[in-house]
């Protein structure tokens, strides 16, 4: 491996492990379940209703009994443009999947993967080490 593939895998693993994303799918059986996900304005939810209707959205509001958001990009199958506000009640969900950024962990990876690059970097020669001084 040359020393140019070898800096831009590490640099695409690092991009991969900074990320920080996680995504995570439920089947919630009642609304005290889905309250419990601790879904917050911010999330990117997927929804199939119980309608079997798809939805991508950005929460903006969470009540005691529904999700407020306005819609993302479409993903296929799914009918509302992008920009839409959309309300979906907690007894309509059969599937939610959430993304978030996760902020615990984040700040550690950042810091190791880091280390871990100018490791590499340094001992693939792509970053000189300073000579010893006089």
């Amino acid at each position: 491996m040359q020393h140019g593939q070898g800096i831009r895998c590490l640099l695409a693993i690092t991009v991969w492990l900074v990320g920080g994303c996680t995504t995570q799918t439920y089947a919630p059986a009642s609304d005290a379940v889905t309250r419990e996900l601790k879904i917050k304005a911010g999330d990117e939810i997927r929804v199939i209703t119980t309608r079997r209707e798809r939805l991508s959205f950005k929460v903006s509001e969470v009540h005691g009994d529904r999700f407020i958001g306005v819609t993302a990009k479409p993903h296929p199958k799914e009918l509302h443009p992008a920009g839409e506000t959309v309300e979906v009640p907690f007894d309509e969900l059969a599937v939610l999947e959430v993304t978030r950024f996760e902020t615990k962990g984040a700040t550690l990876a950042t810091a190791a993967v880091l280390v871990t690059v100018s490791a590499f970097a340094v001992v693939l020669g792509a970053v000189p080490v300073l000579p010893p001084g006089p």
